[in-house]
Formats: structure tokens, sequence, C-alpha cells
């Protein structure tokens, strides 16, 4: 029997112990028992499945700041955005995705925060695929298409009547030939 190196033994006949279903508690394979309640991983460590067997996992920290990381991800977002955010590029490139690659790169751009970006490449993808089943083309508002995409709420758009501006009388200077030849010393 191959079990990985790193399980989980049992205490009264040192059996692998065995990644339970839902709802059901770790046991050894062999005897059945149960693992202890108050038993837990090692210090600096935590339990996974790996073939099936409860195994022991130790974490390494990673050096990296966890606000670095975001950092990272956040510029990396911010590098796509300025890429399929160009028109020429979106135009150029967005058609060879599929629809569900568009959809998703849209969502992650709007995550992102770069809902202009997102707008951009779904315009660019609309108008360069020429798949037939696209629904891209049929979509009249982009803004509230990535909305909805990125679980955001879309404003409901209203009517509202533009303002009357009233119209102002111009007075235009009225110039004669003699004046302007006077005026220019012409005369």
């Amino acid at each position: 029997m191959m079990v990985p190196s790193n399980v989980v033994r049992c205490k009264v006949d040192n059996g692998p112990i065995v990644y339970p279903g839902v709802g059901t508690p770790y046991y050894c394979k062999f005897c059945g028992a149960t693992l202890d309640g108050g038993t837990g991983p090692a210090v600096g460590a935590i339990w996974e499945e790996s073939y099936g067997y409860l195994v022991e996992v130790e974490v390494e920290d990673d050096e990296r700041d966890t606000e670095e990381e975001i950092e990272d991800l956040y510029s990396a977002i911010h590098t796509f955005a300025d890429i399929f955010g160009d028109g020429m590029t979106a135009m150029n490139v967005g058609g060879h995705f599929t629809c569900t690659e568009a959809d998703r790169m849209a969502t992650a751009l709007m995550e992102g925060g770069h809902k202009q970006a997102a707008m951009t490449f779904l315009e660019g993808h609309a108008a360069g695929d020429d798949d037939e089943d696209d629904i891209h083309p049929d979509i009249e508002d982009f803004e509230a298409y990535v909305l909805e995409l990125a679980g955001k709420p879309v404003p409901e758009l209203i009517e509202v009547e533009e303002p009357e501006v009233p119209a102002k009388a111009v007075v235009l200077a009225v110039v004669t030939t003699d004046e302007l030849l006077k005026l220019l010393n012409l005369d």
C-alpha cells in the first residue's frame, strides 16, 4: 500500500488516517478508531487531503508582505488595463478571445477599478469577433454590461427634460465698406 510520507497515523495501530467525507470524523483505515477530538496538527502545520488520506503539511511563511503581494497584483491588473484598454489593441486582439474569456477579462479589469478599459476591451471584442453566436455585438450599453459582470449595481437611466435656455439676442456691429476702409487707413 502506498501512502504519502506525511500521512497522519493512528495512535492505536499506527494505521493511516482516512480523509473523511462531509460530516464524518477522521478514522483509521485499519482499526476504525477515530482521531481524538483534541488532536490537532503540530504548530506551524495544517491538515490537508492527499490521495484520500489526512496529511500534515507545514506552512512556510513567505518573506513577502501581503501588502506587497496585493501591490504586485494591482500593478499587473493596471498593466492589463493599459494593454487591453487601448482601442487599437482591443480591436485587433479582442476578437480572438471567446465570449467567456472576454467577459472574464472585463470582470478582472472591473475588479481592479478599470471600468473604461473593460468597456473598451469588450467593444473591441464585439467588433472583432466574427462568431455568429457572439452576444457582445448586440450590447447597446457596455457600461451597464460591465457593471453587471462585476456584480455592481447598474444605475437606472431616467429621462430628464433638457432645461430651456432662453435665447439671447445678439447684436452684431454693422460696418459699412467706407468705415472699414477708414479703419484700415485705406481711404
